[in-house]
Order: C-alpha cells, then sequence, then structure tokens
C-alpha cells in the first residue's frame, strides 16, 4: 500500500517549488544585468579635488560619470596632502576638475606628476574676474557667488561633452535642469540677504572665504581671523577683530564647520556677540549638494543678522 501524501504537504511542495523559481528568476536578472554592465558603454572616471565641484559633476553626468574627489570632506583644500590611495584615482581618471587660482597649490605637482598627459585637467575658475585680497592674490572661492557657480557648471558639461561625446545629449540635458535650478537658488539667496537690514549685513568670518558671496548679495565683510591659508593669528590680530566688531556693532560672527574656530569664539564672547555657522566648500550629512549648502547660508545670514 502506497503512503499517501496529505494536501497540505502537496501545497507546501508546491510553494518550495514556486518560491526556488522565484529565486533563480533573481538570481538570473541580476546576472545579466552585471554582463549588461560589463559589455556597455563604461562610466567615465572623474576625479574632482572639492566635494562641492564632484556635486557639480554628478549633477549634469548621472549615471554616465564615476565621480571620486581628491581632498576628503572636513580637509583643508589649501593645505592637505593626499595618501597613496586618493592620488591613484588620478592615475585613472578621464578628467580632472579643479578651482584653480591657488585652491590647490598644495597639491599642483601630485596632480601634474599623477594625471595622464591625454587626461584633461579642467581649471572651473579661468576666464572669471577674481577678487584680489590684502595680500594681492585672487581669492579663490568664486563658487559662492551662485553666478560663478552657473559658468563652472557650464564648463564641466563642455568638458564632459568633449571627452563623452556620445553621452552629449544627457549631459546638456541634465545641464539645463540644473542650470534653471541655479537660477532660482541664486534670487532665493539674493531675496533672503534682501530680508536683512542693511545695516546689518555685516560679516565677520573665520577665514577669508565668503567676498563673492558678500558682492553678489551686497554684505560687507568686516573682519577675519585667519587671512590668508596657514597663517595663525597673533593676538593683536584678535584684538583688533574684537575691536573691529564692536566698531561695526556686528551682530553675529561666522565660523565654519571644518575648521577649529575656537579664536574666532573667544573674540564674539568678548564682544558678546552670537556665533552662527557658515559653509565655504565642506559638505557633510546636513548639507550634502552645493544647493542645500546655498540655502543653508541664506537662511543662517538672514537668521543671524536680522
Amino acid at each position: 500500500m502506497k503512503p499517501s501524501i496529505s494536501g497540505q504537504a502537496l501545497r507546501l511542495f508546491a510553494l518550495s517549488l514556486a518560491a526556488i523559481a522565484l529565486l533563480a528568476s533573481v538570481l538570473l536578472a541580476a546576472c545579466q544585468e552585471e554582463e549588461a554592465k560589463e559589455g556597455g558603454t563604461p562610466k567615465v572616471k572623474v576625479v574632482a579635488s572639492l566635494a562641492i565641484f564632484a556635486d557639480f559633476v554628478r549633477q549634469v553626468g548621472a549615471d554616465r560619470v564615476d565621480v571620486s574627489t581628491l581632498i576628503p570632506a572636513g580637509a583643508d583644500p589649501h593645505t592637505y596632502e593626499p595618501p597613496p590611495g586618493r592620488v591613484a584615482r588620478l592615475t585613472e581618471a578621464d578628467l580632472v576638475i579643479v578651482n584653480g587660482l591657488g585652491l590647490e597649490a598644495a597639491l599642483q605637482d601630485v596632480i601634474e606628476e599623477n594625471t595622464p598627459s591625454s587626461t584633461p585637467t579642467v581649471e572651473l575658475s579661468q576666464g572669471l574676474s577674481a577678487i584680489t585680497s590684502d595680500h594681492e592674490s585672487a581669492n579663490p572661492h568664486l563658487w559662492l557667488d551662485v553666478q560663478n557657480a552657473i559658468a563652472y557648471v557650464e564648463r564641466i558639461r563642455d568638458a564632459l561633452v568633449g571627452i563623452d561625446p556620445a553621452g552629449a545629449d544627457v549631459y546638456r540635458s541634465n545641464a539645463d535642469s540644473y542650470l534653471s535650478e541655479l537660477r532660482t537658488l541664486d534670487e532665493e539667496v539674493a531675496a533672503a540677504i534682501d530680508s536683512i537690514p542693511s545695516d546689518r549685513r555685516k560679516l565677520v568670518t573665520f577665514h577669508d572665504a565668503f567676498p563673492y558671496l558678500a558682492q553678489r548679495y551686497g554684505l560687507e565683510v568686516v573682519g577675519v581671523v585667519v587671512a590668508s591659508p596657514g597663517k595663525e593669528p597673533s593676538a593683536k590680530d584678535v584684538a583688533d577683530l574684537v575691536e573691529a566688531i564692536a566698531a561695526e556693532d556686528v551682530p553675529a560672527v561666522f565660523k565654519e564647520p571644518e575648521y577649529n574656530a575656537r579664536i574666532l569664539e573667544l573674540a564674539a564672547d568678548d564682544a558678546g556677540v552670537e556665533v552662527c555657522t557658515l559653509y565655504s566648500h565642506a559638505l557633510d550629512k546636513k548639507v550634502d549638494t552645493y544647493v542645500k549648502l546655498m540655502r543653508f547660508n541664506a537662511k543662517e545670514l538672514a537668521r543671524c543678522l536680522a
């Protein structure tokens, strides 16, 4: 006599077969996708000096680009020395993106010696009008004026089209959308700063990163703690800063999250004013794109100076 199989056992057996079939189909689809990637057009490898420029590249290049940065978040681009692992990215790059105007001066030899001769290096600030500091050197932080950021994105678009003509339509379409967003952003920042009373639009910052923002949106830079990279402020510098804060009736001072601003905090405490935050180049979990960075800055300025 043959043993009987219950209906419940048959149903369980059928469900097991269905599960196995589903798993097999998923694995097959994954394999086919991987094969398609391997057989498809390889991504354009781009190395950008800063995360903020890498963000520009991603906005334009989307899935056609593989972007990495030479300088990590929180590091000072004026003085950072990359380890071999980051330098190696240059040797495989199809395109290198830098700011210029001395921002990457500490990395210039590393970039030149490790970038293949066939790989173009795009200097985003080239040809744009620069502000000269007290030390007769051009200030490199042009992107904090959104109009300059627009020029940066246009230059990145053209560079990607030049090295990957097959993706030209994608790059141009993505750039058009992003440039429209940046034009709206420019208006938002201007409106936020216009809401600040004109006699309170005064900036005291940790380092000299904001003259373009000030020039574009009608602010006055009253003082900075660190006027040039690598220079430690003297006791007189701090005393002069405290005096300037009081004389100009500055309502707040601004630190940057990537720098130790203890000296600025002490000066603010002596002057009895609030310490707020502005971002110049670093991206983090709170501010992870250029658009978010500029919106944060605009809101913080309006909040702290109003």
